[in-house]
């Protein structure tokens, strides 16, 4: 049986908030990352790039006015211009402010997506805290609030967490590398 990256439900609760509020998903907690994930980009000369969980596409559109030689793309569930998930594989995959949106029971399918897809890098970060929104059905919207010890666990298991820093006082940032698997636990 396949698993669900997200429940209808929820998905349907997603929708409702990008539609109430016009400044959810556009990046106002994380465009302090832009510039560094820009950097890393260049650095290791990228040339596909997928924004998993992209809102309403700010990341995106930063990439693209900088760099128009990269393929860029985005997917977000609660999206309706993003709510296709684009096929083929991509250098980096970035996750800003999303894994604490996502569904506990559904972070393993989530994250197998992104590692099926992700040929070289995966960054996110993640905040550990009550959002300052709610989900129409009055729940927080950040429905998965973990310490980043069990973060860094969960990620663990489908990448190789290559550096973690701490952006805010709960708020890290994860840089980490496609985990090749093999007999050999060394």
């Amino acid at each position: 049986m396949e698993q669900k990256i997200v429940s209808e439900e929820y998905q349907k609760q997603l929708k409702k908030l990008h539609e109430l509020t016009e400044s959810f998903g556009v990046g106002n907690v994380t465009k302090k990352h832009y510039a560094h994930i820009e950097m890393l980009i260049s650095k290791k000369s990228y040339k596909s790039v997928l924004d998993y969980g992209c809102g309403k596409g700010d990341f995106i559109e930063y990439i693209k006015s900088r760099h128009s030689e990269i393929v860029i793309d985005g997917f977000d569930v609660a999206s309706d211009e993003y709510n296709t998930m684009p096929s083929g594989r991509y250098d980096l995959i970035v996750s800003l402010d999303v894994m604490e949106h996502v569904e506990f029971g559904a972070l393993g399918a989530v994250l197998s997506e992104i590692r099926s897809r992700c040929e070289k890098q995966f960054v996110c970060s993640i905040a550990n805290y009550p959002a300052a929104k709610n989900l129409p059905d009055g729940r927080n919207a950040h429905v998965t609030q973990l310490p980043f010890g069990t973060w860094f666990q969960i990620l663990s298991n489908f990448f190789r967490i290559d550096q973690f820093v701490r952006t805010g006082k709960k708020e890290g940032f994860f840089v980490s590398s496609r985990l090749e698997t093999s007999s050999d636990w060394r």
